[in-house]
């Protein structure tokens, strides 16, 4: 049996290119991710109106049941969205660093190649970083299920003395408090 040369260049080249392949699949991912949820609650609000208007002698009567169950998956859905968006964070994040890895080794071996290098271990960007791309994606997503949540206690008809959207609107911030309270747990700045 012939033994195979190993060059360690060659596998510091593959793991770069990997490393760099990986990250640059988890951003095309949180796009897509954030279209698929779009799409998904355009799909729903076009339903919604075409059954309020779909009966020819007047308003096709849904139960107003239905359409707080219809409203609590489309929140529910939202928050799955988000924890993907979180994971393909973290997935770049890790992606980030094994390049930035495998620099550290060169920059070591090679001295005068760290000015060639602007982005170092160091300056990586934070998981959490407010302001990201990532975060106004998930923020978007955020506050569409956090209405789609506040539709849903609506059509519940669950009413206060203090008016007739408190409830909704307590929902809709409680749910987007503990969205945002799940970004920055799994991602911390």
């Amino acid at each position: 049996m012939a033994e195979v040369e190993l060059h360690p260049e060659e596998i510091l080249e593959e793991e770069f290119e990997y490393a760099r392949e990986t990250a640059a699949q988890a951003q095309n991912d949180r796009t897509a991710i954030v279209n698929m949820y779009l799409l998904l609650v355009g799909g729903v609000g076009s339903i919604v109106l075409a059954l309020s208007q779909s009966s020819p002698s007047g308003p096709f009567d849904v139960p107003p049941a239905a359409y707080s169950l219809l409203f609590a998956l489309l929140a529910l859905t939202g928050f799955f969205m988000l924890m993907k968006l979180v994971r393909l964070r973290q997935a770049w994040y890790e992606s980030a660093r094994a390049m930035n890895q495998i620099k550290r080794f060169y920059i070591e071996k090679f001295p005068e190649l760290d000015a060639a290098f602007l982005w170092k271990p160091n300056t990586i960007p934070a998981l959490g970083k407010p302001w990201t791309i990532t975060f106004n994606l998930a923020l978007l997503v955020m506050m569409l299920d956090s209405v789609a949540i506040a539709v849903a206690v609506h059509m519940t008809g669950i009413r206060v003395p203090q008016g007739d959207y408190v409830v909704d609107l307590f929902a809709a911030v409680v749910f987007f408090g503990w969205q945002l309270f799940y970004y920055f747990y799994q991602l911390p700045v």
